[in-house]
């Protein structure tokens, strides 16, 4: 999935819980989904985060490769207890939800994520896939943006000034 749509469709699913949850949807919150939903792809050199990692995404992908380690359960489990359990707030909230998106997105991609990676590398799948850049990866952005839009002015968004709240 391109960096684009993995940001959309985490602020979409994101919008989507703080209409239907208590969680607000502020400026840190919507941060940490963006940062989140791009996070894995620290193990591409050539992804965008990869590109502003400073030479990061080329150790770790030296490491684990493309789709490695940062696309399992493993990875997403440890972020998220650190972040949460030593240093919870709307942000780390943010952040580890992005990341479970992107593992998301790419499980339903057709090369898979290696949830149970290091005891498999084996990648799963959804049933049905799209292909990067692909036509109904385009569809699924404009979907994911349709979405966004629609929780933003249906309650996602409770008061005007909320998205300034840290």
């Amino acid at each position: 999935m391109r960096y684009h749509t993995h940001i959309v469709s985490s602020l979409a699913i994101g919008a989507g819980i703080a209409t239907y949850t208590p969680v607000s949807f502020t400026i840190a919150y919507a941060t940490g989904l963006v940062i989140g939903g791009l996070l894995p792809d620290i193990d591409e050199p050539n992804s965008y985060i990869g590109r502003r990692s400073l030479g990061v995404a080329k150790q770790v992908k030296k490491a684990f490769g493309h789709r490695g380690f940062t696309h399992s359960l493993l990875a997403w489990g440890a972020i998220t207890a650190v972040l949460l359990l030593q240093h919870f707030s709307s942000f780390t909230l943010g952040l580890c939800l992005g990341y479970a998106f992107h593992i998301l997105a790419d499980y339903c991609s057709s090369q898979g994520v290696p949830l149970l990676w290091p005891f498999s590398k084996r990648r799963y799948r959804f049933i049905v896939t799209y292909r990067t850049s692909s036509f109904l990866e385009t569809v699924l952005f404009y979907c994911f943006l349709a979405l966004f839009i629609y929780f933003l002015m249906n309650g996602a968004i409770e008061e005007q000034d909320s998205l300034f709240l840290f």
